[in-house]
């Protein structure tokens, strides 16, 4: 039996429920494949959207969600699956057919200014795929680790598991009266929220997104949750969860603690808070999310004393055509020595 392949220009016309069947239904499905997530992402940024799909007897049965992104300050563009998130190849049936037929869409993808594939895979098994992509032209990079909790060992055990600076800082936070609130994503709500991540953003020098992007995500409430840490009524610090149901994970997203917060040991609370709702909840994960893979980095330290377990996140590359990867890597060197 064929299988068909589909490029998609817009989420929006595709089937919500047949694209997340995929999802659920597959091991490698995460809450950022989810029809919802791209929507966000495509109403809410300017990202170009290039996703693709693969379908048997009219059915889909596999998908590889895309956005084109600019390279730095260049002209030229790399089709990434997905940022902001994680995605890569999906398929729940027929898989190693269906992600030929994947990659195979994606050099079609890759035209004009458009000279790089990025697959974005946050989960270990992931390396699963990597001989597949390596004898297509596909290099394994890890420049992102991501720290997680095992929330089936309960609080208690992750307390304990916890570096003593972290308990002591949680502990301060309990001595002053406060209350941790399960935001409503208000207009309002989304508003403060961005501008705290904004100057959380310049703070860190990160990559910023935009203020339609968190609007985009009001219209996704059963998969994302605002927890706010409130001292005399006041709002003093904030972060943005996602429920991975199909992961059974929390991703810990964003963060809305500025420097201002610091003194109410916001980040502590807030991640307490969160950690205990997920194991009330019944979730089996919680995940801090991306950091640089380098041990004398403070964000990499700072997860690091929540007891957190680093795991790799897996990046593949290449060029379209395959000669222009070596050529952005020897960019990237370049660019390093003159700004170190």
């Amino acid at each position: 039996m064929s299988l068909d392949v589909r490029k998609h220009s817009s989420i929006k016309p595709v089937n919500r429920n047949q694209w997340n069947q995929v999802v659920t239904q597959s091991d490698q499905g995460s809450v950022f494949h989810r029809y919802e997530w791209l929507r966000a992402i495509e109403d809410g940024t300017s990202l170009e959207p290039r996703h693709l799909h693969v379908s048997k007897k009219g059915n889909p049965i596999a998908i590889l969600p895309n956005f084109v992104h600019r390279v730095g300050s260049t002209p030229i563009r790399r089709l990434v699956s997905v940022s902001p998130g994680s995605g890569g190849p999906v398929a729940m049936t027929d898989e190693e057919a269906a992600v030929e037929r994947l990659v195979e869409g994606v050099s079609h993808l890759c035209s004009g200014l458009v000279a790089f594939n990025q697959l974005r895979m946050t989960y270990p098994e992931s390396v699963r795929y990597h001989d597949f992509l390596k004898e297509r032209g596909y290099r394994l990079t890890v420049r992102r680790c991501r720290f997680t909790l095992d929330l089936t060992r309960q609080w208690d055990r992750l307390s304990s598991e916890m570096h003593s600076s972290r308990r002591r800082a949680i502990e301060q936070g309990h001595d002053q009266e406060y209350e941790i609130v399960d935001e409503v994503l208000s207009e309002t709500t989304l508003s403060e929220f961005y501008d705290n991540f904004s100057s959380v953003m310049d703070r860190v020098e990160g990559d910023g997104l935009p203020r339609s992007f968190f609007r985009a995500l009001g219209e996704f409430p059963e998969r994302v949750t605002v927890f706010s840490l409130r001292v005399d009524g006041d709002r003093r610090g904030m972060i943005m969860v996602l429920l991975d149901d199909d992961r059974s994970t929390l991703h810990y997203q964003f963060s809305g603690i500025t420097e201002d917060h610091f003194e109410y040991n916001a980040s502590e609370l807030l991640h307490e808070h969160a950690i205990k709702w997920g194991i009330e909840h019944g979730y089996e994960t919680y995940d801090f999310r991306g950091t640089d893979p380098d041990f004398r980095d403070g964000l990499f330290r700072f997860k690091e004393r929540f007891g957190g377990k680093a795991k790799p996140m897996l990046w593949w590359e290449r060029g379209h055509p395959t000669p222009a990867l070596p050529a952005l890597n020897a960019g990237r060197t370049i660019y390093r020595r003159y700004t170190s």
